[in-house]
Order: C-alpha cells, then sequence, then structure tokens
C-alpha cells in the first residue's frame, strides 16, 4: 500500500543539487510530496501537481525544510573520557606532551580494552540520540580505540548490535589509528599485523558491518607506504580507503588518497596544492573537521577556500571523539565553516549534507531532489542564515516523523 503525503504551509525549502557541485535551491512558499519514505515532488506550493491535490496533508507550521545533516567523521564508540587531560592542555600541556606520558588517546584505549559490548552500545545510543536531536540522520562511524584483534571485535559488534536497532550510519574498521603498545615502536610490524591478520578477520567475523578502512597517516604514526599496503589488503576486503591525512603536518596523505582512490580524505590542515588537484581529479571528497582544531587551539585551519578553487567537493564533520573534539553539534561545524574556513552559507550548508552523503557513496542522502530520503528537517527560522548568524542560539530542528 502506498504511504502519499504532502508537506504544506512551508515558509520556504533549501536544498542542494546533486547535479552541481555548489548549487543551493531555494524556495519559498514550497511544498514537499513524500511517497514510501523518499521524495517525489518539490516545488512551491501553489505548483503542486494535480496528481497529489487529494494526498493528506502534513503542516509545516511555517518552517524551513532542508536535507537532514551528514556527518562523514566521527569516532563515535570508546570508552571513559578525557576531561581531565583538556584541564591539563588549559593549563599549558601539549597534546604531544599528554601522548608522550601515557595519556592521550592510550588512556582511551584502556578504557576501550576493558569495556563490554554492551556498554559499548548503551553509550553509543545515547551518543546518536544526541546526534539525531541536533539534526544528524547519518554517520559515519569509526573503530580505532581498540588498537588490538578482540577489542576492535567488541567494537565491529557493538555496532552491528546499534545496525539492528534501526540507526542509519556506516562503519569504517580503523585498526590502524594509533601503534598499538603491543608492539613497542614497531611500526612496520603493527602495519603488517592490520593488512594480514586483523582486518581479514574483522571482516571474517562481522561480514558486511564495515564498508570502509581508514589509516592514520602522519609523522610517529604510518607512513603514506604503510596506509597504501593496508588500503590495499582493505580493498582486496572490499572496503573502501578513508584516510586520516595531513593533520599534524604534510604527509603526503592526500595525494596517497587520490592514488588509492579513497572516498575521502580528512583533516587536512597541512594539505599541499599538489594533493589538492590530485584530490580533485580523483573525485576525493576532503573531509574538514574544524571543531578539532579549535578545541586543540591549533592555529593551522584546512584551506577550505583553496580546496574548493582547485575543484574539491569540500564536506565538514564533527570528528567526534573523547580526546581532540567532543562535539555532537553540526551547528558549530557550520559556523566555523563560515567564520574560520571563510565557506559561505551556502557552500557550508553543502558540506554538511549533500557533499557528506558523496563521499559515503549514499546519492539519496543530503538533499531533497525526487529519489531522496524522506530525512526532512524543519526550521522554525525567519531566514536559514540565522543558523550561523545568531552564533550562540541553541537551534534545534524537528525531523519530520516517518
Amino acid at each position: 500500500m502506498s504511504d502519499r503525503r504532502v508537506l504544506m504551509n512551508l515558509r520556504g525549502l533549501l536544498t542542494p543539487d546533486p547535479a552541481h557541485a555548489w548549487a543551493v535551491d531555494r524556495i519559498l512558499d514550497a511544498a514537499l510530496a513524500l511517497e514510501n519514505g523518499r521524495v517525489a515532488w518539490l516545488g512551491r506550493a501553489t505548483d503542486l501537481p494535480a496528481a497529489w491535490i487529494d494526498a493528506p496533508k502534513v503542516d509545516g507550521g511555517g518552517a524551513w525544510a532542508t536535507p537532514g545533516f551528514v556527518d562523514p567523521h566521527t569516532h563515535l564508540l570508546f570508552g571513559g573520557n578525557r576531561s581531565g587531560e583538556f584541564n591539563r592542555r588549559l593549563h599549558g600541556a601539549s597534546y604531544q606532551q599528554i601522548a608522550a606520558e601515557g595519556g592521550g588517546i592510550r588512556e582511551t584505549v584502556r578504557a576501550t580494552r576493558s569495556a563490554t559490548v554492551a556498554e559499548l552500545v548503551a553509550s553509543g545510543e545515547e551518543r546518536l540520540k544526541a546526534f539525531r536531536k541536533r539534526g544528524v540522520v547519518h554517520l559515519e562511524c569509526k573503530t580505532g580505540y581498540g588498537l588490538e584483534l578482540e577489542a576492535e571485535s567488541r567494537l565491529t559488534a557493538a555496532y552491528a548490535e546499534l545496525k539492528k536497532r534501526g540507526w542509519s550510519f556506516d562503519v569504517t574498521l580503523l585498526p590502524a589509528h594509533d601503534l598499538a603498545p603491543e608492539f613497542a615502536g614497531d611500526v612496520e610490524a603493527n602495519a603488517r599485523a592490520v593488512a594480514e591478520d586483523w582486518l581479514p578477520e574483522l571482516v571474517r567475523r562481522h561480514p558486511g558491518v564495515a564498508r570502509f578502512c581508514d589509516v592514520f597517516v602522519e609523522t610517529g604514526v604510518y607512513t603514506a607506504d604503510q596506509g597504501r599496503r593496508i588500503f590495499e589488503a582493505g580493498k582486496r576486503l572490499g572496503l573502501i580507503p578513508r584516510i586520516h591525512a595531513d593533520e599534524l603536518s604534510w604527509t603526503g596523505g592526500a595525494e596517497l588518497a587520490a592514488e588509492v582512490g579513497a572516498a575521502s580524505a580528512d583533516h587536512l590542515m597541512f594539505c599541499s596544492e599538489a594533493g589538492m588537484k590530485a584530490m580533485a581529479a580523483a573525485d576525493v571528497t576532503p573531509v574538514l573537521l574544524p571543531g578539532t582544531t579549535l578545541f586543540l587551539g591549533m592555529r593551522d585551519w584546512a584551506p577550505a577556500r583553496k580546496m574548493i578553487e582547485a575543484g574539491c567537493r569540500v564536506a565538514l564533520a564533527t570528528d567526534f571523539n573523547p580526546g581532540s573534539c567532543p562535539c555532537v553539534d553540526p551547528l558549530t561545524i557550520l559556523r566555523l565553516g563560515c567564520l574560520q574556513l571563510r565557506m559561505t552559507f551556502e557552500e557550508a550548508f553543502t558540506a554538511l549534507t549533500l557533499h557528506p552523503a558523496r563521499s559515503l557513496r549514499r546519492g539519496d542522502l543530503g538533499h531533497l531532489l525526487p529519489g531522496a530520503k524522506a530525512d526532512v528537517l524543519l526550521w522554525d527560522v525567519s531566514e536559514m542564515l540565522e543558523l550561523v548568524y545568531w552564533v550562540g542560539e541553541p537551534y534545534r530542528p524537528r525531523l519530520l516523523p516517518a
């Protein structure tokens, strides 16, 4: 039986257009026809096709309608938190100093290794609810705080359970998030374990759960060559590469992403111009994480404008994680995109909707053109620009009921 309804009484509708990299359609006095959970038509209410005149109506309450946000880079599951470390940084300790003393990611690894699958599921569900409340309808979620097979397997099992509960997200395997303590600084042996043992076993134990794999290519972690070998191993298992690239220094991460056909290269504060051109040519999505730059007190913001000028379809993400950006709020990222990365409102909005969906190979998310999922947000504002203009306002959208 067909489920047909029309969303009416909208002040306006704002949606990116998948046919054009940065085009945003703005329709006043809009209506949206929905059928079986998908968009069937959009336009001015006065132009509603005759076939929809008698369909049940949903009152939009004079709101603006937009597609839901898509967050293409999160570390959703982990144990513990690092608020004490955050305070140490406020007192002058650096992120690198804390890590060298055994804190940082190692502290989260210890807490995560001791967490059960049930505990990980419970905390993950609360975080997903927090994202949903703020308008995020789909996420990318990484493993990576286990740094050994059994803990990474529990993280993957927890994601599998959350999927069964109906949450919408894609999973990325990231056992190469840092160097495992057990390898005592033998990076090459750690890279071999990830490529030859951990990734194949995780895919065998949890078939169909993960779509992507990731590597932290950075000075002092994994080299571009080691990342390349891990990505090639992942691709043989059907996993699409994503990459932590050029975050703290230039390591050729953007160039590597283009070489291996990655879906995205993420962070990119120190991306080279050659890397930008390579990503544009290879259709790699640069995923920029300005919340991390802010939270760590760094001075170097990712060069969004240069990337856009080079032809890249830039995306924005929260980088939600316990150490460098414990943020679940897409509006904070939208505002940083405009105020620090010098993106226009339309660019930043597209970078939180359409382009993240493209990086996840999802053509039915991030827009409201016919065929899209009916993940519609309703905003009680006069103009959508208010979301950025009123910097401190905690706007919360209404999600159109299924």
